[in-house]
């Protein structure tokens, strides 16, 4: 596993066995901009500390400017439509964490506890599960696992959106027999 180096439409298949339904991929996409508002905005609450005391145009621009290594690994790793609803949403984000720089810096920290929250509570809410079987050698519970994750999350909520269920490939989206409950 390579975080650098991923296999877009591999990770996708696996994201489905999860995320298969319509209504929880919403609610993700709600939660991962939620969380990335907060932090855009964190980030522009610490430069407001700068002793420079920089403007609204030189905050934007560091934002902007933090969020290209992101960006250029998505462009490397993701389908062009995925990427470019990501970076849409990006600016959007970044532009809007100037507005969210106003608040408390303990009000983005709960509003991160609460996203992440309430993507937890979206799994109680829709339980459709697939067999991941196929994908535990590959992808490994654990730190790593986190981060891809983490990294890679908004363009696979973005692919479902633009490209649907199917996966890139073809393939069956329900290479296994689907289940109720927890099965990972």
């Amino acid at each position: 596993m390579n975080i650098l180096r991923i296999r877009f439409e591999e990770l996708y298949r696996r994201h489905l066995c999860r995320h298969g339904q319509f209504g929880i991929n919403v609610l993700h996409l709600m939660a991962v901009y939620g969380i990335y508002f907060s932090v855009f905005s964190l980030a522009a609450i610490l430069l407001q500390y700068l002793p420079t005391q920089p403007g609204p145009t030189f905050v934007t621009a560091t934002l902007a400017a933090l969020s290209v290594p992101y960006l250029l690994l998505l462009l490397c790793n993701v389908p062009l439509p995925a990427f470019l609803a990501t970076l849409a949403a990006t600016t959007a984000l970044i532009w809007t964490a100037r507005a969210g720089s106003e608040l408390f810096v303990a009000v983005h920290l709960l509003l991160i506890v609460f996203w992440h929250r309430f993507q937890l509570w979206s799994h109680t809410r829709y339980t459709l599960r697939r067999d991941m079987t196929e994908f535990t050698a590959t992808y490994r519970k654990g730190v790593t696992l986190s981060v891809l994750l983490a990294v890679y999350e908004l363009p696979l909520l973005h692919h479902y959106f633009i490209a649907g269920q199917t996966p890139l490939s073809g393939a069956d989206p329900e290479p296994h027999q689907a289940t109720v409950g927890r099965t990972d």
